[in-house]
């Protein structure tokens, strides 16, 4: 889940807003929103001195203290906060401003809201909390904070998914480092037995594939399906991701519960790259899946003509 998408507003309306004079009686609410996000302190006072609520919610149930947090507002984040603002508060879907601003990366603003004592462990209606969101957007600062102050890094959201995870699966080696040395499981997984070096494999990100590996992740672990990382990268045609993985012991002909290696993937999907580097590895081309089809089958099949003379050649090459 993403915080900020569809909880913004453009930044050009909330000036004409203010400037417009369109805060009248009925609005002041929302003009307290308004001066939040531009760090109109000046204003923020007169509203709150002729009464209007410092926690008052939008349609999405979003306040003036989570929007000013989101835009890295320090000092209007601190004005709020001596007047009254809940730091707990929680829009419709469960975000708060701790969340909004580890999302957002504004690490000085989770510092801030954490010595007021913001709650780490509040998780959205998705099941993520800050350091899952922080991670997902690769913010280091926002997640060496939340460490720091005891965040959870083996909880997981609805669908399983670590902090870990959610950092490998865009490709943040930063944030990857962070979490690994927080304590991150690197062998935890999601609700489909997948894992982080898995989600690392299916981007293409091989420097975070080679971090999670150094780091303990165990490239033979397999999901529901029985794929390995191997398989994955090479489904996608992930080549540098399936150089690395062999070269990280990977067995080139783990096969999934269809019988399916590596090379099978990478023919299926018309990777030539990735069925070069598996061939090159020793990759078995006479292999059956549980069809009774090998990877050449299956090349041919989808007219992939180069891969199919490919891997012929490689499978006569290997015999005596």
């Amino acid at each position: 889940m993403n915080c900020r998408f569809g909880h913004r507003l453009p930044y050009v309306l909330v000036v004409m807003f203010l400037l417009t004079g369109l805060a009248q009686a009925g609005d002041s609410e929302d003009a307290l929103i308004q001066a939040a996000i531009v760090g109109d302190i000046g204003e923020l006072n007169t509203l709150l001195d002729g009464g209007v609520d410092v926690n008052a919610r939008n349609e999405i149930g979003k306040t003036a203290l989570m929007y000013a947090a989101e835009e890295g507002r320090n000092a209007v984040v601190e004005v709020l906060l001596q007047r009254g603002a809940y730091v707990d508060a929680q829009t419709n879907s469960g975000c708060t401003a701790l969340q909004f601003a580890a999302e957002s990366g504004w690490d000085p603003v989770v510092g801030q809201l954490i010595k007021r004592l913001a709650d780490i462990s509040i998780t959205t209606r998705q099941g993520e909390d800050a350091l899952i969101m922080a991670a997902r957007a690769g913010k280091a600062g926002a997640i060496e904070r939340l460490i720091a102050a005891g965040a959870d890094v083996t909880r997981k959201d609805r669908h399983g998914r670590t902090a870990l995870m959610a950092a490998a699966g865009e490709g943040y080696d930063k944030a990857v480092i962070q979490l690994l040395a927080g304590g991150s499981d690197p062998k935890a997984i999601d609700e489909h037995g997948a894992t982080a070096l898995m989600l690392a494999a299916t981007g293409g990100y091989v420097e975070v594939a080679r971090l999670l590996v150094a780091g303990g992740s165990d490239t033979e672990q397999a999901d529901d399906t029985g794929s390995t990382a191997l398989l994955w990268a090479a489904e996608l045609g992930r080549g540098a991701v399936v150089d690395a993985l062999l070269q990280a012991g990977s067995k080139v002909d783990a096969s999934n519960n269809e019988g399916w290696t590596a090379l099978f993937e990478a023919a299926i999907g018309g990777h030539m790259v990735a069925v070069e580097k598996l061939l090159a590895a020793g990759a078995d081309t006479g292999l059956e899946d549980t069809a009774g089809l090998t990877a050449i089958d299956y090349a041919r099949q989808r007219g992939y003509a180069g891969i199919e003379q490919l891997i012929l050649q490689a499978g006569q090459a290997g015999k005596p």
